[in-house]
Formats: C-alpha cells, sequence, structure tokens
C-alpha cells in the first residue's frame, strides 16, 4: 500500500497564510496585479477543470481525479496571479480551497484530488499532537479535569446538545421473541415530537436487575441488522445484560421515510448523539434494569458514538469503542468528522475525546488494517497516561489484531470478558453458537414499508430541522 498524505486544502491555504509565505513577483508587479484585482476579481475566475489542466501542463504533473470530482469541474474559482505557485502542493491548495476539495500525494509527480474529506492530521504529527496536549496537563488531575469540562461543553454546543428535551418518552414496543437464553422486541422511541429511534431490546430469560449495553453501529450496508450486531447484542443478553441495538440517523429506509441525503447534512452527528442520549433516558426506567450499570460498544461510526456518548453523558460506566480511536483520523462522514469542535479548544482529536472516560473502565479494541493501527504506541499510551491522573491505570486496556475493519469474532471475543469484569456477567453464558439471526423484516416495529408508521410523524429533513431547533 502506498503511503500517502492527506492534505486538506482549506488548512493548508491557511496555515501558509499565518506563515506569511509570498510569491517572488517584484514588488511593483505584485502592486499592479493587486490593483487589478481589487478593480475587478471576476476576470480572474476560471473553471476548476481549466485550473487543474493547467496546472498539470504547467508543473508537468499528473493529477488524478476521484469519480465525485466531475460535478465540481465547472464551477468557478477566482485564482490571482500571484497564486500560481510553482509548488504542486501550494498551487493545489489554493485552487481547492475554495470548492472545500482536497487532495493526496501520491508520489512526486503525481496527486490525486477528491471530495471534501474532514480534518484529517498526518500520522507522523499524531503522537507529538498527544504529548503537547499531555504536557498541557501535566500531572495535575485538576487541570485535566478542567480541560474535560472545557470540551465536553464545547461538544454539547457544537452538537446544538446543551439543552436536551428530558420529557418522558413514547415508547412503541412489539411482543417478545424468545430465543436460547434471551429475547428479543423491537423498539421505537419517539425522543423529538414525531422523530423516532428505532431499534431492537435484548434481554435475558431470567428475572432480576440487569445492567445495560447500548450497541450503536456502523456504516456497514445492514447497520443493526447485520449478523455481528445481532451475535454481539445476544450474547450479552445470554450473559445477564439488558441490550438495545438502535438505528444511526437516516441510515436504512426500511425504517425511516427519511431519504439516505439526510445522513449527510451536519445534523446527522447531532441527531445520532441524541439517539445515544435519549435511549439511555428510557432504558433506566425499565422495571429490570441496574441504572449504576452502563456500558456502551460499537465499531467504526458505532466506535465513535461509543466514545462521543462516553465523553458528554456520565451515566455510562464502561465503553469499548471498536475500530475507531485513532489520533490522526476522525472519521469519514458528517456524522462524526464533519462537527467542528475537532478544532477548537487548541485542537482535539478522537483519542483526547475517548480519554474522557476516566476513570471510568474503557477497552481500545484495534486492527492493524485502518487507522487504528498505531494503538499500541500512540493513542493507548496516551489514554494511560490520563488513566494515571486517576490512579486508575489499570482501568484501561487495549488489544490489537492482524485483521479488517468490522466488529468480527476476534473483536467480540476481546470485548466480552471486559463488560463481564466490569458489569458483573456470566461469561459461563458467553456462546455464540445459540444465537438466532433474524430476517431484517422481523425486526421492524413498523413493519416491512412502513405500513405502520404515524401519518402525522416526521417525513422530510425540513421537518425534523423545524422541530428540533424548536425544542
Amino acid at each position: 500500500m502506498k503511503r500517502v498524505l492527506h492534505l486538506p486544502a482549506a488548512c493548508l491555504a491557511f496555515l501558509l497564510g499565518l506563515a506569511g509565505i509570498c510569491t517572488v513577483e517584484t514588488a511593483s508587479a505584485q502592486d499592479d496585479s493587486y490593483r487589478n484585482f481589487l478593480k475587478n476579481k471576476e476576470q480572474y475566475q476560471l473553471t476548476l477543470g481549466e485550473l487543474l489542466e493547467s496546472t498539470s501542463k504547467d508543473l508537468d504533473i499528473e493529477i488524478q481525479k476521484s469519480k465525485k470530482i466531475d460535478e465540481y469541474l465547472d464551477k468557478k474559482v477566482v485564482m490571482a496571479p500571484w497564486k500560481f505557485w510553482n509548488d504542486p502542493s501550494m498551487r493545489l491548495a489554493y485552487i481547492l480551497a475554495p470548492l472545500d476539495l482536497s487532495f493526496e500525494k501520491i508520489d512526486e509527480r503525481t496527486y490525486r484530488v477528491f471530495e471534501p474529506w474532514y480534518y484529517v492530521r498526518p500520522e507522523s504529527e499524531a503522537k507529538a499532537h498527544l504529548d503537547r496536549l499531555v504536557r498541557q496537563y501535566g500531572t495535575s488531575q485538576e487541570v485535566w479535569d478542567s480541560r474535560k469540562e472545557t470540551l465536553k461543553a464545547t461538544i454539547l454546543k457544537k452538537l446544538n446538545l446543551e439543552t436536551v428535551p428530558r420529557e418522558v418518552l413514547n415508547p412503541n414496543i412489539s411482543d417478545k421473541r424468545e430465543f436460547d437464553g434471551y429475547s428479543v422486541r423491537n423498539v421505537a422511541l419517539e425522543i423529538l415530537p414525531g422523530y423516532y429511534v428505532n431499534g431492537n431490546l435484548y434481554e435475558p430469560r431470567k428475572e432480576g436487575k440487569f445492567p445495560i449495553i447500548l450497541c450503536p453501529h456502523g456504516h456497514g450496508q445492514l447497520g443493526r441488522f447485520g449478523e455481528d450486531q445481532q451475535i454481539r447484542a445476544a450474547v450479552l443478553a445470554r450473559m445477564g445484560a439488558v441490550v438495545f441495538t438502535y438505528s444511526m440517523f437516516a441510515w436504512r429506509q426500511e425504517e425511516t421515510p427519511l431519504l439516505p441525503a439526510a445522513h449527510d447534512d451536519p445534523i446527522s452527528g447531532t441527531m445520532q448523539t441524541l439517539h445515544t442520549i435519549r435511549s439511555i433516558d428510557w432504558l433506566v426506567t425499565l422495571p429490570n434494569v441496574d441504572p449504576t450499570r452502563i456500558g456502551i460498544t460499537g465499531a467504526s461510526g458505532g466506535g465513535t458514538q461509543t466514545f462521543l456518548g462516553t465523553a458528554v453523558d456520565s451515566r455510562i460506566t464502561v465503553s469499548v469503542p471498536v475500530v475507531m480511536v485513532s489520533g490522526h483520523f476522525f472519521g469519514g462522514c458528517p456524522c462524526e468528522s464533519g462537527i467542528p469542535f475537532h478544532i477548537l479548544n487548541g485542537g482535539t482529536c478522537n483519542a483526547e475525546i475517548a480519554a474522557m472516560a476516566a476513570p471510568r473502565p474503557m477497552k481500545l479494541i484495534a486492527v492493524t488494517q485502518d487507522w487504528t493501527k498505531n494503538v499500541a504506541e500512540v493513542e493507548f499510551p496516551y489514554c494511560q497516561k490520563i488513566y494515571e491522573l486517576y490512579g486508575a491505570k489499570d482501568n484501561v486496556e487495549f488489544s490489537i489484531s492482524d485483521e479488517a475493519h468490522n466488529y468480527g469474532a476476534t473483536k467480540r471475543a476481546e470485548m466480552y470478558p471486559f463488560m463481564a469484569r466490569h458489569l458483573g456477567l456470566d461469561m459461563s453464558q458467553m456462546d455464540e453458537s445459540k444465537v438466532t439471526v433474524e430476517e431484517l423484516n422481523t425486526m421492524l416495529y413498523w413493519g416491512p414499508n412502513l405500513e405502520k408508521y404515524p401519518k402525522n410523524a416526521i417525513r422530510t429533513l425540513d421537518e425534523l430541522k423545524k422541530v428540533f431547533f424548536a425544542k
């Protein structure tokens, strides 16, 4: 695999400006050019396609384009003469910044332009950034606690969740389906007027007060209906937990009339965090739960919701984010990395947000084949230092396997004993062969084709925003 440097164009252009870098034009030539620019900047407009073609010829480089770039090629960019750098990276940064496009350097003569990508840091900078953060805290728990509270307040503010409605939810719950050691019910929670979080409730088939475990899912095509999601929820229920699997915002049209494009809206990160908070609000009211023991675990985008939910909701007592905690990568979707809190408060990253769980038990599960590959050298040592501030070094663990980006059997086998130890679950019931994987249609509260969906419920993104911002 080629090593590439993802460079957000807008960030580079901004940094170049801060550094005071300028071209080697004579002062008079610069003055003349700038006067003309001020008089009529429209004369310097070219299409992105024209600029990329001229840059390729002028600098003798190959510029590759992702498929989604075609829709941008006719867009106009104001490109003044003093920005025509002879350095390809500088030239591309200025060309792409106005359209929020990015590029990567493949080799000395090859560059690739691609669609908007969210805040990404070079791998080489990740550890240095985390080391700088640790120097800010020193050995002071008080300084870290202050930083943590500032981060929490900023996250909630940027997500527009400073005030969250706490009225009693309107839970819609189906009858139980009984299986070997556990049962399943379909659920639809009305967390805002006319807006529903859909999920499945897995419960042990015995009496008692059980811990809660939330299972958000990632960007896999099947979402909460996927086999890995069903298996881990069912096994955790067999082990003695009340488990709730719940859907991403606007992810599958079998359970929401919102179009898939709504998931790409910036409000998706807000709604998914609200899904987690309001799901807990409902779960703690159930008669068979112990509200003092709450775990959460998910992979990829579900991993983001795992550490983000833990950071902002102190009711969560144990977290296992899977294949997501990285010091250099922030995700590739507006629901997780299009959120502006990453670049505020002096700059943070997912490793620092995950560390906000301290001193509550947390296990990072990573793989060698994605952005979590550096966990042993970068993210875990950083998190350990935060836990040491509380004298709780043993409360944070990690594991890494030479596998791909998923929540497969190896990762689940790492998660089960950690949850069992910290939530009091029965490891003797950890048997995935006892799980029945259900058909998708069976797991829908509203039925196939939304046949039971309320007629007065929210059906468009515009309707949702009107209700959300009126909360």
